[in-house]
């Protein structure tokens, strides 16, 4: 029986917060080449309950063939639940023969915590009734000041002194819980302090994963519009070690992700074969491959930047950050510009495309 849906997540773990809530995203593609009606569930595994889950949205939902659609599962894991890993998978299924077509998720894990324990009182009573207080005193302090050669808390363990073991980190300077450093091996996202360990069982950035939103996207990335896709990639400042890794498309030649806006103040700020135009945005000049008007210093697009037609030219300069398009001035606010600058480099294309087939590998 040929498959019925194509199911994939942003991640295989997810990291709960301090109230035992988290969420994950799923890219789901109809396989049917018909149109269907398509109803998503969360099958719990082993211990964990079904009124944890919730998909946020509708549930039941309307697929064009072959078309692609973004879910959230979202997890509340009320206070009080025995510690331990939990996982779960999201069944889809056509809603008229759900018996015969559907499929069946990745399994998504999730580690629950146990609470800190409650600090005991301090025995006052007993102090005052015990003999040679003094002395008492002094062996406490004696204590207290060999601490330093105890074991210092492992993964998942809370750190109230902001130290951890070896190869992990404090999620707090005052006091949080031990998270695996980037680099270092990692048994699931929920231990990593970057929020997402990788196939090769390292934590590292989500770099190149499938989003619906910024929040899917942990630590310096933003969900950026790539392709007809959407992929967590680096925000503008962060350091980088190609133009495939930034959200602009541009990493500058001083390792940094370059601004994300398409706007520009000289033509170092615009990747080549883009320049700085006369109302500050990158465009490209006549001659370079175009996927738009809006792309071209011209300010018109014919597969290639091109002289515009007199009836396409506006009457007076544009103002700042605006394109002129079929004789009026445009202001442009997304990411048309950046996107072009694919159709100009093959190597950040490529690079692109890359991204986007490691993120579709099972593991």
């Amino acid at each position: 029986m040929p498959r019925a849906f194509d199911i994939t997540a942003v991640t295989d773990s997810i990291r709960l917060n301090a109230a035992g809530q988290g969420e994950v995203a799923y890219t789901v593609s109809n396989a049917l080449r018909a149109p269907v009606r398509a109803r998503a569930s969360v099958v719990p595994g082993p211990g964990a309950k079904a009124e944890w889950f919730s998909i946020g949205g509708d549930a039941e939902r309307d697929f064009a063939p072959d078309g692609t659609q973004q879910l959230t599962v979202q997890v509340r894991v009320p206070p009080g639940t025995p510690p331990g890993r939990l996982t779960f998978h999201l069944l889809v299924v056509d809603v008229t023969t759900p018996d015969e077509n559907y499929a069946e998720g990745p399994s998504t894990g999730f580690e629950v915590v146990a609470a800190p324990l409650p600090k005991k009182p301090f025995p006052w009573l007993l102090v005052a009734l015990a003999a040679g207080v003094v002395l008492i005193l002094g062996t406490v302090i004696g204590i207290i000041a060999t601490r330093d050669g105890e074991e210092a808390p492992k993964v998942g363990e809370p750190c109230p002194e902001g130290t951890c073991d070896k190869g992990l980190t404090c999620t707090g300077a005052d006091g949080g819980v031990c998270l695996v450093e980037r680099g270092q091996p990692c048994d699931g996202g929920t231990q990593c302090l970057t929020g997402f360990c990788d196939r090769q069982g390292k934590c590292e950035l989500a770099l190149g994963q499938t989003c619906t939103g910024d929040e899917s996207c942990p630590g310096p990335l933003k969900c950026t519009p790539v392709l007809g896709s959407r992929l967590c990639l680096l925000r503008p400042g962060q350091e980088c070690g190609s133009d495939r890794d930034c959200s602009s498309f541009f990493c500058t030649p001083e390792g940094r992700c370059n601004r994300d806006d398409g706007r520009c103040e000289t033509n170092e700020q615009c990747r080549s074969p883009s320049q700085c135009g006369p109302t500050k945005l990158c465009q490209l000049p006549n001659g370079e491959r175009c996927t738009g008007n809006e792309v071209c210093l011209s300010g018109f697009c014919s597969n290639t930047c091109q002289v515009a037609p007199v009836a396409s030219s506006c009457p007076a300069p544009c103002p700042l950050y605006s394109v002129c398009r079929s004789g009026v001035c445009v202001i442009i606010r997304d990411h048309r510009i950046n996107e072009s600058v694919l159709m100009g480099s093959s190597q950040t294309l490529q690079g692109i495309q890359q991204l986007q087939i490691q993120q579709n590998i099972q593991p």
